[in-house]
């Protein structure tokens, strides 16, 4: 988008419409997680986003790309992304089964984290290379892979668990549940302030990348993967302390804190991206991830 229009206002916005369907509509995404089969649910998704993505490759290296085109693109990614999530974190227990359920999700979170230190670095070489259309290609190409994997899967190693029926009242339940749960209602609180105060950098990394350092993708790419290198470190500690807490939850969130009302500074120097990578993942990708111990019904 920066690319497209010179505009960090339009950035924004795009960003915006992207996670405004996650915000409003991803709790109703865990209903109806609980009322399908989240495997068929999770192909249907998963295809979408690769005909989404083929779309927007398809329109860059044409060079019919438009402003209002991507706008449209992001508001039904985010739609994607409200059902996918919660079907795909209620899958994991439903793959690994409870006795598992902790080290699968520390392996899940250092395994994304990984892939986010090496993904921007390729990106970035290969849009300096072959161009940005190409990339969106290549992402649309990348989705055929987990379709596949879902479609093959060994199913009578699954542990589904029984869908539940229709019912009123079935999302007010959840929420009231989290909202009397402190080891639900804190972290979630937490992550609120941070989304809200913190985790901007899909905006202002860019922005950083151009104006500051005059860089272009490969800087981007860089930033972006001394981010995910930082996470790895930060979700290797907690898995190697083998417990959390509320203290260094709270300890994390300062750092979290501390790098956003520095960050005229931290950002300036190669350690930024880093530091802010391994302060929110180690307090929220942990082994005891409140989804390890809350019952299926509410995961």
């Amino acid at each position: 988008m920066l690319t497209l229009t010179h505009s960090s206002t339009d950035l924004g916005f795009t960003v915006a419409l992207q996670t405004a369907p996650v915000l409003l509509f991803a709790p109703y995404g865990g209903v109806v997680a609980d009322r399908v089969d989240k495997r068929r649910l999770m192909i249907v998704l998963q295809i979408a986003m690769g005909f989404q993505a083929l779309a927007l490759g398809l329109l860059t290296v044409r060079g019919a790309v438009r402003f209002w085109q991507v706008c449209v693109l992001a508001v039904i990614l985010g739609l994607n992304n409200a059902f996918e999530n919660s079907a795909r974190q209620a899958f994991v227990r439903e793959m690994v089964g409870k006795d598992e359920l902790r080290n699968a999700i520390t392996l899940n979170s250092v395994t994304v984290n990984a892939a986010r230190a090496v993904g921007p670095a390729i990106g970035g070489v290969l849009i300096a290379t072959v161009g940005i259309g190409v990339c969106f290609l290549l992402n649309a190409a990348s989705f055929a892979a987990v379709v596949t994997s879902l479609l093959i899967m060994d199913r009578s190693a699954l542990r589904p668990s029984p869908p539940a029926g229709r019912a009123s009242g079935q999302l007010r339940e959840g929420l009231r549940y989290a909202a009397r749960t402190p080891t639900i209602a804190i972290p979630l609180a937490m992550m609120s302030l941070v989304g809200l105060l913190a985790y901007e950098f899909q905006v202002t990394l860019p922005v950083l990348a151009r104006q500051t350092f005059h860089g272009g993708a490969e800087a981007y790419g860089f930033m972006t993967a001394a981010m995910g290198v930082g996470a790895v470190i930060g979700g290797l500690f907690t898995a190697a302390r083998g417990r959390t807490g509320l203290r260094p939850m709270i300890i994390a969130s300062g750092m979290s804190r501390t790098r956003t009302s520095s960050s005229g500074i931290m950002t300036c120097s190669p350690s930024g991206p880093l530091s802010w990578g391994y302060a929110t993942a180690w307090p929220l990708q942990s082994p005891q991830d409140p989804r390890a111990s809350c019952p299926p019904r509410h995961r």
